[in-house]
């Protein structure tokens, strides 16, 4: 019972932070920063679940925190199923290849995971729409390099999640034992 206590207050302030950072995506940023390409701040919060959970809870928690974000966006919710769970599968693929539970590779992981998200959207406008988004370089990319310096705040909030409702880090992600 413990333990399942300690997933629903992780899951809680989880979706409370995912809920505060798309808000201020789509909201205070605009009245803040004008035109300024808008970050996805939203996606840092489930990179750190992708990396940081087992594979079944991480796309558990994918999916359903998805629902939640989907109010937020233009893009229909079968299109950002689709996009984050390829996202998903790709992110937990390399970190099985190459992972280090630190700020840094969190940042590269929130410039790969923007990337991708990235592709995968367009990719999927070119292939099913009779007018695909347009690629716009320089907005995309100004998008990926802001959402990546928001990666430090969201790791360092994220940990403190995790620290506070003694959520373990994964055995693979913990590092050497000593």
């Amino acid at each position: 019972m413990p333990q399942l206590r300690i997933n629903i207050v992780n899951f809680i302030a989880f979706l409370i932070l995912l809920l505060f950072a798309a808000g201020f995506q789509t909201t205070l940023w605009y009245q803040l920063f004008g035109n300024l390409p808008t970050p996805r701040i939203w996606l840092n919060v489930i990179l750190y679940l992708i990396l940081f959970r087992k594979p079944f809870e991480g796309i558990c928690l994918v999916y359903g925190l998805t629902l939640f974000i989907f109010p937020f966006t233009s893009i229909q919710l079968g299109v950002l199923w689709m996009v984050c769970l390829l996202s998903f599968a790709v992110i937990t693929y390399v970190k099985k290849r190459i992972f280090w539970p630190n700020y840094q590779y969190f940042f590269y992981a929130s410039l790969g995971a923007n990337i991708l998200f990235d592709i995968f959207y367009i990719g999927y406008s070119k292939i099913t729409e009779k007018n695909p988004l347009s690629l716009l370089v320089f907005h995309r990319l100004s998008e990926v390099f802001i959402s990546a310096l928001f990666s430090f705040p969201i790791y360092y909030i994220a940990t403190r999640i995790d620290y506070f409702t003694n959520k373990d880090f994964l055995p693979e992600a913990g590092g050497a034992k000593e």
